[in-house]
């Protein structure tokens, strides 16, 4: 258990660190750090699989400023780590996540009011030239920024599957069976969150082609996904020529008004 608590803390701290540090390169999302998961436990498929129902929870889970409505990377690796180690099935995970990732938000705003603080000292070196010391701190600040979570991870893993293990063995069939339904009716709550964001009567019409693909044709998710970035690509050229040919006319507008002063000036 010791070495898979390592390895579980190692995806936390890969997870918050590329997040912090790399511009937000989607690591942190549920699809990546379930897979990553699931590969260092020896199960990647099942860890796919985890993650890819997590990721339909939190579709419309975005950070924005200061607000975080729920740390997905903490959420993820946790339940994808429980679900894992105590064989469990995939509503299991589904109920894990959420609580795990709003309490872990909890954390990451203590972790930010550190940093804060810091911001003060960090001036004071700036101020008194020691640019190399405010470069170790920030640095210093950059490296420790994942380990808090890494720590919670591996202290999680190492005395919580246990705990976790003797609660799912405990919970009925009944409500296991409840928890598998609900945990279908929450991506539905994923998709509504983000299509409350994104709505816009412009792109109406391709949610519901798309849901008369899936619902009434039958056609696979890969289908649809290679039908819909097909149209993705052909609008994205399509936008792109229209910007182009506008741009050679206010070009041939602009030289058509110089030759008539030219001209103007010229009589």
């Amino acid at each position: 258990m010791l070495t898979q608590a390592l390895l579980v803390a190692l995806v936390m701290y890969i997870a918050k660190f590329s997040d912090h540090t790399l511009g937000q390169p989607l690591i942190e999302r549920p699809l990546v750090c379930g897979a990553m998961v699931g590969f260092v436990l020896g199960d990647f498929q099942q860890g796919i699989i985890i993650g890819a129902s997590l990721e339909l929870i939190f579709l419309g889970t975005i950070t924005i400023g200061g607000s975080v409505p729920a740390d997905l990377a903490v959420g993820s690796v946790l339940a994808t780590a429980f679900t894992l180690l105590t064989h469990a099935e995939t509503a299991v995970a589904v109920a894990l996540a959420l609580p795990i990732s709003l309490l872990a938000v909890f954390v990451y705003q203590v972790l930010k009011l550190v940093y804060t603080a810091l911001v003060e000292k960090y001036d004071a070196l700036l101020e008194q030239g020691r640019d190399r010391a405010a470069l170790s701190l920030t640095f210093g600040m950059t490296m420790f920024y994942g380990v808090p979570f890494a720590i919670i991870a591996f202290f999680g893993v190492l005395f919580g599957t246990g705990v976790i293990r003797s609660l799912v063995e405990s919970i009925p069939s009944t409500v296991m069976h409840g928890m598998t339904a609900v945990g279908g009716m929450l991506p539905a709550l994923g998709f509504a969150i983000l299509l409350r964001a994104l709505w816009h009567r412009n792109i109406a019409a391709f949610f519901f082609i798309g849901f008369a693909l899936a619902a009434y044709l039958q056609l696979p998710i890969m289908g649809i996904a290679i039908i819909a970035a097909s149209v993705a690509v052909y609008l994205c050229f399509n936008e792109f020529n229209q910007l182009k040919l506008n741009k050679q006319a206010i070009g041939t507008s602009d030289a058509a008004s110089v030759d008539n002063k030219d001209g103007f000036f010229n009589d």
